[in-house]
């Protein structure tokens, strides 16, 4: 699963490090992030954890989140990019500094193999691929490190209920139990202690809401508002019985909308996100497009159709 090179390379790890992940970064991302700086510091490295535009209060309780930064230094000899299918789909990439090296670490269907070493496994979540570079470094796992791969496992499977949870992933939460780390309230984190805010964006949503007549899907407009929150309302709406595709465009700024696609059991979102410059999983996916929301609309309707002829 993990080859020698990798393992290899992981043991001469060169001095300068900085580890990355997406632009509006989930569980997933920062939970691996924060794990893999407790691989590095095992280690014996220093590395710089480098998300600036993370949402810090809605990752409050990951153990470790404050050592994450906003701003980098200059140089690195080596860059590890983490949950992000493409090299730009950082936060700020033109501003990110000069690296001589680039392990690309993810589990996206569509990423662009763009590093110098990539270890990119159909798996459910890079959390996961964490726990297995881990074992392959012979590296014990802390309570910390724990919790921070369960979290990002327990995300990215919608707490284990979503098509991407295999066998090997229950073995995987079942090694981390046994750290003695506390599962009921890292769901509670997750899906459960959303801020006012969110409500908000449900409330503008299902004021919102076109169902199509004659496919099972449905859009989901959330316009800009003064409390918008930084949170994903798309499990809240794929939850609508008899619909297939679930699509929640949210206004971030004006005309500028970031779009979540997800699907329950057969249509591939991630062909639809293309469309849209975006990309991620079969069942899950995401774009941002800038354009009034009537000409989005008008795109997403007749790309939306097409996937179910």
């Amino acid at each position: 699963m993990i080859n020698k090179e990798l393992i290899d390379y992981f043991h001469r790890l060169p001095e300068k490090i900085i580890a990355t992940v997406h632009k509006d970064p989930d569980y997933d991302a920062i939970g691996s992030l924060l794990a893999m700086g407790t691989l590095i510091n095992a280690l014996g490295k220093e590395v710089t954890l480098y998300s600036p535009d993370i949402n810090t209060k809605q990752f409050k309780h990951l153990p470790g989140v404050k050592k994450i930064q906003r701003t980098p230094k200059s140089e690195y000899d080596l860059a590890i990019f983490l949950d992000c299918s493409d090299q730009n789909r950082i936060a700020e990439p033109t501003n990110f500094p000069n690296t001589k090296k680039i392990i690309n670490i993810d589990h996206h269907q569509d990423n662009t193999q763009f590093g110098n070493m990539n270890l990119v496994l159909k798996i459910s979540s890079v959390g996961e691929i964490l726990f297995n570079l881990y074992k392959a470094l012979n590296v014990p796992l802390t309570k910390e490190s724990a919790i921070n791969i369960y979290a990002a496992i327990c995300f990215d499977t919608g707490n284990f209920k979503f098509s991407n949870t295999s066998p090997d992933t229950f073995l995987a939460a079942s090694e981390l139990l046994k750290m003695n780390i506390n599962t009921t309230k890292i769901s509670e984190w997750i899906f459960e202690e959303k801020p006012k805010n969110y409500f908000e964006d449900i409330k503008q949503g299902l004021n919102n809401m076109y169902l199509d007549s004659d496919y099972p899907f449905m859009i989901v407009q959330i316009p800009h508002h003064p409390h918008i929150s930084g949170e994903s309302t798309i499990n809240f709406f794929r939850q609508l019985e008899n619909i297939e595709l679930i699509i929640v465009c949210k206004e971030v700024q004006k005309s500028e909308y970031r779009i979540s696609f997800r699907s329950k059991q057969y249509i591939n979102v991630a062909e639809i996100a293309h469309a849209f410059n975006g990309g991620g999983h079969v069942r899950a996916s995401g774009a941002t497009y800038q354009a009034p929301f009537s000409s989005l609309k008008e795109k997403i309707i007749p790309l939306a159709r097409k996937a179910f002829e």
